[in-house]
């Protein structure tokens, strides 16, 4: 999902993460966040992937290529022919900015909707907290 994309999808039927980013998007960056200390390369992701699953070299480098595209990862820096990435964001702020991008579209489109959404579930957690006194 390129966060400034007007044709980005959301994908109301996934769980997590995979909302925003293919299943193997979703795999990538989760391995980029934990590995990237402060750089990953293609090699040791594919290596930690292929450890769960049957996956090929090039696949891991063609996503990691778009992901870069789409602006998750930066290329920084090169090792002989490998590059070196980065992500774009922490992972928190990717999630951060994702919802508010999703709950933007949704206001500005749907404003009485959301509207009524949000004052029921400001409603609902206020009952909630109530409860747990």
């Amino acid at each position: 999902m390129r966060l400034n994309d007007e044709n980005a999808s959301f994908r109301f039927n996934q769980k997590g993460l995979r909302k925003f980013l293919g299943d193997l998007e979703c795999e990538i960056m989760e391995l980029v966040w934990k590995l990237a200390n402060p750089t990953v390369t293609v090699r040791e992701v594919f290596d930690a992937l292929r450890q769960d699953r049957d996956i090929a070299y090039t696949t891991v480098m063609t996503t990691m290529v778009r992901l870069s595209e789409k602006g998750l990862l930066k290329i920084v820096d090169k090792i002989g022919l490998a590059n070196c990435y980065m992500p774009e964001y922490e992972r928190e702020e990717f999630l951060t900015t994702a919802v508010k991008l999703v709950l933007d579209i949704f206001t500005s489109q749907f404003p009485r909707e959301s509207s009524e959404f949000m004052e029921q579930y400001q409603a609902k957690l206020a009952k909630k907290a109530q409860r747990k006194k």
